[in-house]
């Protein structure tokens, strides 16, 4: 029959068409050389983050997990601004505070990012403590967001994926809910890329000192 004489063809095709899908969503899917903003990394952290693709990869060798390269018009700081009552409104707040999870989630998309340093933790804090004092927002919002920050103050953050899908709720977003918390190789190459290796302490951010620790360290340097 004619259909024998294709069948080893056939079989060829196949395989070709499974290597090409296959290749086609490492590319697409996993870590991705490409994406690196090699304009913007110096040679050695260029060279940390092609060590750490390699590394991701052993780890998900079906690149299903996703967003790990890409460079997201990052921010060094909040861009909060506290003198303009006019625009002091919570989702000022609630959008900062989502993009400083950004470095330590997975999510299919993300637009923007801000780094976990305890300079924009304050700010978010001071942030939040104007809109209560100005009457800017709910008791109840004021509740749940500062507890939020009291945690990523505390770097405590094992529940960071959950927290920044209620943030995107409250932001009425369709896109960008997470797909669970970033490895240690995923945040530290998303980190490189995009705020640079300077920021890389930040994946294990010390907790900032209560207030009272902060009066205890200002009478003894007084004493002193």
């Amino acid at each position: 029959m004619k259909w024998k004489k294709w069948f080893p063809w056939m079989g060829l095709v196949l395989v070709i068409v499974i290597i090409a899908t296959y290749a086609f969503y490492q590319y697409w899917m996993g870590p991705n050389q490409s994406e690196l903003d090699r304009d913007n990394l110096t040679e050695e952290e260029y060279e940390r983050a092609l060590e750490l693709i390699d590394i991701i990869k052993e780890e998900d060798p079906l690149g299903r997990r996703q967003n790990v390269t890409r460079r997201i018009n990052p921010q060094e700081t909040t861009g909060l601004v506290f003198d303009e009552p006019k625009k002091l409104n919570k989702g000022n707040l609630v959008e900062a505070m989502h993009l400083m999870t950004h470095q330590k989630i997975l999510a299919t998309e993300k637009a923007g990012a801000i780094p976990m340093t305890h300079d924009n933790l304050k700010e978010v804090r001071d942030y939040l403590e104007l809109l209560r004092d100005k009457n800017k927002i709910k008791s109840e919002d004021y509740r749940q967001l500062g507890q939020i920050i009291e945690r990523w103050e505390q770097a405590i953050f094992v529940e960071i994926d959950k927290e920044q899908d209620l943030l995107l709720e409250e932001m009425y977003a369709v896109i960008g809910f997470s797909n669970g918390l970033a490895t240690r190789a995923e945040e530290e190459l998303f980190i490189i890329n995009n705020f640079g290796a300077e920021y890389v302490y930040t994946m294990d951010l010390e907790p900032m000192p209560k207030e009272e620790d902060k009066q205890e360290d200002v009478n003894t340097e007084t004493e002193e």
